[in-house]
């Protein structure tokens, strides 16, 4: 699953463009990246973060850099070397190109667990407070639960790209490209019925000239 990084202004310290790296993932950060530290030449004791999506604590992976910030780097997943145990099969094909989801590659109940610990560690860090979280409670449905989504379309050129024209979400790693996305799983079935009607509805006024 390697996304396509993006060379813009690139700051080569501490890793050139693209550097491909061996990694250890340590935990997951709030928003359900996987975080891993190295060696830095101005931190060797491995303090230095680099983050990479769609991947697990305790997993070896092989990762491609795309930008360095001041106290950390971003790559893209390049292939899993030693997957976690906890990692599942993801429901929706477009996992990992859609930007709507984060955990389906992590079992339900590990779930629980690490949005349990990111609660506590959000108190404790951010706010000094040291409290017992309790225990997330789980839902008896992992899937079609969704009852809003918010899908989205850029206006088409012209009329003949009405047939193509991306109805979806946000492309995972970018702010304006537009994913098609014909089902959510994690949408109602009635959600998705309607989705279906407002896609083609859609494609019929772009059809017209309407936008």
């Amino acid at each position: 699953m390697c996304l396509v990084g993006r060379k813009k202004s690139f700051n080569s310290d501490p890793f050139p463009y693209h550097a491909e790296l061996e990694l250890e993932i340590a935990t997951l950060t709030n928003l359900g990246v996987g975080l891993a530290r190295v060696p830095h030449p101005a931190d060797p004791a491995g303090r230095w973060v680099v983050m990479v999506p769609f991947t697990l604590p305790g997993e070896r992976v092989r990762a491609r850099v795309f930008r360095n910030h001041k106290n950390f780097s971003e790559a893209d997943l390049v292939a899993v070397l030693t997957p976690s145990p906890a990692r599942v099969e993801p429901v929706c094909p477009l996992f990992g190109r859609c930007g709507g989801c984060q955990y389906q590659n992590l079992a339900y109940s590990e779930q629980l667990v690490w949005k349990r610990r990111q609660v506590e560690e959000l108190l404790k860090y951010m706010a000094g407070i040291e409290f017992p979280v309790a225990p997330v409670i789980g839902s008896p449905v992992e899937y079609n639960y969704r009852s809003k989504i918010t899908p989205h379309f850029n206006a088409p050129r012209n009329a003949d790209e009405a047939s193509v024209l991306p109805i979806g979400f946000l492309r995972q790693g970018t702010r304006f490209d537009i994913l098609d996305v014909p089902a959510c799983p994690i949408a109602t079935a009635p959600i998705n019925a309607r989705l279906a009607e407002s896609r083609a509805h859609v494609r019929a006024r772009a059809a017209e000239g309407a936008y």
